[in-house]
Formats: structure tokens, sequence, C-alpha cells
């Protein structure tokens, strides 16, 4: 099963949003691959209870807490955001070097292997004994782990503090409690507002008498802070939407060949006319049903012979397709929430016609925040292998997976063929 991590605010402008992996057994373990993949990104969990940001990590709309980190990890996206954390201690917010110790705990025979992969990231906190002995980091770091879990619990269940009372009833001239001052509030209790000019007296105090002009601040009834990015205080989308954000297997296309996972591609900005090359098999676009299950097939005669065969116009090894992806986008969570990126996980399949014989099988992975006005399109090399004696083969398409809105993307093959662009 495929599962999406998503890294929000500074976590995914710093790390990336979007983090695909596969069969994951909990969220101790995708947090785990986390923190192997990126080490400064385990250094930042490490640290950040220093600077007062904690992480909530959330899935299907709860709140996880660290013994939940364990539990069978679900279908739905893993969603994790730092946080300023606030006067209820850690525990409130999971504090990021709790979270290592429980991964480190959790990794049970592997804590070495663990702790050696993210040893350079955890050896800038100024333990270098962590990266260099992957045991004693782990001890070291999942103590502390576990210690800062404890500390947080005893936070919460410790009781608080009374503040005392005030004699509201005295007379007037004997009245010494109440508030003295804009710091408190009208029943004499510590206030935590925003001070500023204010009437805030409690009961009892003396109403003053103005002779004059006197500036005087109001009497605050309720305060609301809220933080909103001007540009789309909606927040419509986790960044702007972009044909520059599409990634093949995870690579940035340019418009040469590259290698993108298991195959070569570019990026390609001309016309389809333009892109026949020595031989083409389709008259028009053939448009992937994005819901449907199973092969469809898109070229059912696709002539291709052996290197110098047919004076090389259709040599198995030059076989090239021309794809079109618009519309890339998803939802964080129902429809019309804030817009993430999307993906389709697609799979080519090349048979021989008479045999059925399966001479290609090649799966990737196109992603990224588009609209569906912004047309990305992409040629991929794609050899098959030629089969003596066979010269006619069948091409599908099977969509494996994907995490997009299906009323706007859209995903198409343009054109298939031999040397469609060669360079």
């Amino acid at each position: 099963m495929q599962h999406k991590i998503l890294l929000l605010d500074e976590l995914g402008d710093r790390w990336g949003k979007t983090h695909i992996y596969h069969d994951l057994r909990s969220p101790s373990e995708a947090l785990k691959l986390l923190y192997i993949n990126h080490p400064d990104l385990c250094k930042y969990f490490a640290t950040a209870h220093e600077d007062g940001i904690g992480f909530t990590v959330v899935q299907a709309g709860e709140f996880l807490d660290y013994d939940e980190l364990a539990l069978p990890l679900g279908q739905n996206d893993l969603v994790i955001t730092p946080v300023i954390t606030g006067s209820g201690g850690v525990g409130k917010a999971l504090a990021g070097i709790a979270m290592i110790g429980l991964v480190a705990f959790s990794a049970g025979a592997g804590t070495a292997g663990f702790f050696g992969r993210i040893g350079a990231g955890i050896k800038a906190i100024g333990t270098s004994g962590f990266a260099a002995g992957g045991f004693a980091g782990a001890g070291i770091i999942g103590k502390l782990g576990v210690g800062l879990v404890l500390m947080g619990v005893s936070e919460m269940i410790a009781p608080q503090p009374q503040l005392p009372s005030f004699d509201f009833d005295a007379p007037v001239s004997g009245f010494t409690g109440g508030p003295g001052g804009i710091t408190r509030g009208s029943d004499g209790s510590q206030s935590y507002a925003y001070t500023g000019a204010a009437n805030t007296v409690g009961l009892g105090k003396t109403i003053p008498v103005v002779y004059g002009k006197a500036l005087v601040g109001g009497h605050i009834l309720s305060t609301d802070i809220e933080i909103a990015n001007e540009s789309d205080p909606l927040m419509k989308y986790i960044r702007p939407p972009s044909l520059d954000s599409v990634r093949l297997n995870g690579e940035e296309l340019t418009g040469k060949y590259s290698t993108a996972g298991s195959l070569e591609a570019r990026r390609y900005n001309g016309p389809k006319s333009a892109a026949k090359g020595t031989s083409f098999a389709l008259t028009s676009d053939f448009t992937v049903d994005l819901e449907k299950e199973g092969e469809q097939e898109f070229v059912p005669h696709l002539f291709g012979d052996h290197e110098g065969g047919n004076n090389n116009l259709t040599t198995t090894e030059d076989f090239q397709i021309l794809f079109q992806v618009a519309g890339l986008v998803d939802f964080v969570g129902e429809n019309d929430t804030t817009r993430i990126d999307g993906f389709i996980t697609y799979r080519i399949i090349i048979k021989e016609r008479d045999s059925g014989n399966l001479v290609l099988n090649n799966q990737a992975t196109i992603q990224g925040l588009t609209l569906k006005s912004q047309k990305f399109n992409y040629i991929a090399k794609l050899p098959y292998q030629f089969i003596d004696g066979k010269n006619n083969y069948i091409a599908f398409v099977e969509i494996i997976d994907t995490g997009i809105n299906f009323n706007s993307a859209v995903f198409k093959i343009r054109q298939a063929g031999y040397n469609l662009r060669k360079k």
C-alpha cells in the first residue's frame, strides 16, 4: 500500500511537502524513513524543543499522541506540522527529541543501523558519540526522549497553582483587593492579554471623576488574533501552481534527456506534429481513464524490428512515448480544502500480439501542483525486448495509484512511436 506523508509549513519548505512510501506499518516507521533520508531533518527535530517548537502528527483529522505512533498506519495521509508549544509542556505538542527516542526504541534490532544513518545529523547537536556509536546514541536519545514524554505527562496531570482570592465585599475605605492596574482582569485574577490602554477595574474600586480632556481606553471584552497570507488569505494552494513543480519519479525534467528513476525522459514544449519520428502509431490523442482499473490498450498494432531491420525505422530500442498531464492537484482533506501536490502512478506494458509474452513493464510516477489549464508535456524512452520472428506488438497503460482530484486531472498519451525526439 502506498502512503503519503505531508510536511507542512517550515518542514515542507525545507524538506519537501510530499513524501511517498510504500507498505509502512506505523507512523513511527514513517518518521524513521524521514530521519534516515534527511539527517538534517532529524537534527531539526532533536533541537526544536530548545526554540519552543513541537510537532503535531495528524491522520484522518485525529491528533496522534506518543503511544499512538506505534499503532498500525491507516490509508489516510499522515500530516506533520511544526507548532509553537504552549505553557502546558511538551506533552501537548509532541517533542521532536521524544519522537526520535520512540523511533529508536521501536526500531528494535535495527537501532544501530538507524543511528548509523542519521549520525551525521545528530552529531551536530554537540555529542559526537551519537555519530560514532549507533547503540550508544540510541540509548542516550531514547532515554532523553522517554524522559521528555514522562515530563510532559507529569505537567499535564500535576495540579495547577491556585491564585489568591480577593475580598470584593470589603468596605470601599478598607478595600485592598482587586486589580491594581491594567495587568489584572476585572475579577482580580492575573490577566495574560496584551497590555495597553484599558479601563479594566474590579468590583468595589473607586470610579474616578474626570475634569477637562482625558484620553481613556476601552474595556476589552475579548481578543482574537489570526495570521493569514495576504496574497492567499484562504490558503487555497499550499504553494503556487506551476509547471515547474512537476516531477517524474521525483526528478525535474529539462529540455534534454536525463535519468528519472528507471527511464530516460525530457520535457517537450514543441507541437505534436514535430514529434512523429521515423514511425508513429497514433493518429489522435489517447486520454487515459484515471478511474479505470486494469490495462487500457492504446496501440493495438505496434510494429517493431530488431536492430538493422526495416532500415532502422522501427527498432524496438528506439521506442518513445509523448505524454501530457494537466490538473495535478489533491486536497489536504475534503474537497475545497487547501490544495496540495497530486500524483499519478502508471505502468506501460507491451506484449507480443500472438503469444501475449511480456516484453516491457515500466512503472513511473508523475507528480506536481498544476491547474487544468497548465499542460505539461514530456517524452520518455521505453525500449522493449524484440522477439525473433515477431514484429507485431500491443501497447497498454495501467493506472496503479492516484492522489488527485478526478474533476481536474487529465492524463494523455499524445504519440507513441520510434525516435520521436532523439535528443
